[in-house]
């Protein structure tokens, strides 16, 4: 399973923490391992092209645990946005494939 765990603070996303696979089917095919990753790589790269005032700083590991960590370093309203359709696009896979995936959203102060 995929757990999703976004960490705001005041309502503003500081960081977003992807671990896991879906096991929805094998490596190669699986639509919400490639649908979950589609959307946080996609936000990473529109955050890098479209913001040049926004600082983050990313953590992966590229071995069987399937980890990568967003931390927003200083925060910027556009990346705010991109950040929030993130959520709405895993909130969405997450509607139609709930076995495979789970977000967390935790306040913190």
């Amino acid at each position: 399973m995929i757990k999703v765990e976004i960490v705001k603070e005041v309502e503003v996303i500081k960081q977003v923490t992807v671990d896991g696979h879906a096991d929805y089917a094998e490596h190669g095919s699986d639509i919400v391992c490639a649908g979950v990753s589609a959307v946080i790589f996609g936000l990473i790269n529109a955050v890098d092209e479209l913001d040049e005032d926004v600082q983050f700083d990313i953590s992966a590991n590229e071995d069987v645990t399937g980890h990568l960590t967003y931390r927003s370093l200083k925060s910027t309203d556009k990346e705010q946005l991109l950040l929030n359709a993130m959520l709405v696009a895993l909130k969405t896979i997450e509607e139609n494939y709930s076995d495979y995936i789970t977000i967390e959203v935790r306040e913190v102060k």
